[in-house]
């Protein structure tokens, strides 16, 4: 049995969001990314150029504001489709599948899918230099690094001083996530789950099964702009978890995936 629902190994220190120091930080780390020569030129390498799909789901409170982050991510070199759909009543993945399942191509005709959440800020050119860094480090499972000014709910994703990208053996499903084509006939559909719980799990074990390549890109960082888990019981959520790790036989620890592991150096 996995412990990844009862323990605490590994959770993201608690940054008050609007500390001088935070946005200091991120000040100091963005000069270092700044003053990187390798990221230049991974950056100015402009080939290959990608087939990008883009999906998300648009909560009914917040109309409108997943299409500005999938218009603003999507002013890019690559050749980038968007899908998205309101909400129904059904989990996170089942609506994204309807999504992918609504988009102007086949998913087989899409080198990457990013799928985004609406709460999510970053820079002008974030999908390039994304997939530049991603596409060099030839990630499968990929997120970006979360800023210190950023809502975080692991140590793992914070950014870290001096790289580019870092392997790893976790990659959390949201707040945005991107997805290889190789990975594409394994992982999708996804597995059917009101909640979602674990299912970054099985990504980690299906990771290490296939030997693909997980990573997070520290060098295309962005601020999750709200708190995670915060409008429901998690009670309910953990225990549809447990479930799913047992039906896939996925027995890993916390220990096991959010240790740290190499990095590329700026």
């Amino acid at each position: 049995m996995s412990d990844f629902f009862d323990s605490s190994f590994g959770l993201a220190r608690h940054y008050s969001l609007r500390s001088p120091l935070t946005y200091l930080g991120d000040a100091i780390f963005d000069v270092r990314l700044a003053l990187s020569a390798r990221l230049a030129r991974v950056k100015a390498d402009q080939s290959p150029k990608y087939r990008v799909l883009i999906v998300g789901v648009e909560v009914p409170s917040r109309a409108g504001q997943l299409g500005k982050i999938a218009e603003r991510m999507s002013k890019s070199r690559h050749d980038v489709d968007v899908s998205i759909l309101p909400m129904k009543p059904q989990g996170k993945f089942a609506n994204v599948d309807e999504a992918i399942s609504k988009a102007p191509r086949p998913l087989s005709d899409y080198d990457w899918l990013v799928i985004t959440d609406d709460d999510v800020a970053f820079r002008e050119g974030f999908l390039d230099s994304y997939l530049a860094l991603a596409g060099a480090a030839e990630l499968d499972i990929s997120q970006p690094a979360h800023r210190f000014a950023s809502y975080a709910s692991y140590q793992l994703t914070r950014r870290r001083y001096g790289s580019l990208v870092r392997s790893s053996r976790f990659i959390e499903i949201g707040p945005i996530t991107v997805l290889a084509a190789r990975t594409f006939n394994q992982l999708i559909p996804f597995p059917s789950s009101r909640w979602c719980y674990g299912i970054d799990l099985l990504w980690s074990a299906l990771t290490m099964r296939n030997d693909w390549r997980m990573g997070v890109v520290d060098a295309a960082p962005i601020r999750h702009l709200s708190p995670v888990a915060q409008s429901y019981d998690k009670t309910e959520a953990f225990a549809e978890g447990k479930r799913l790790l047992e039906h896939f036989e996925v027995a890993l620890s916390r220990a096991d995936v959010l240790k740290a592991e190499p990095m590329i150096q700026a």
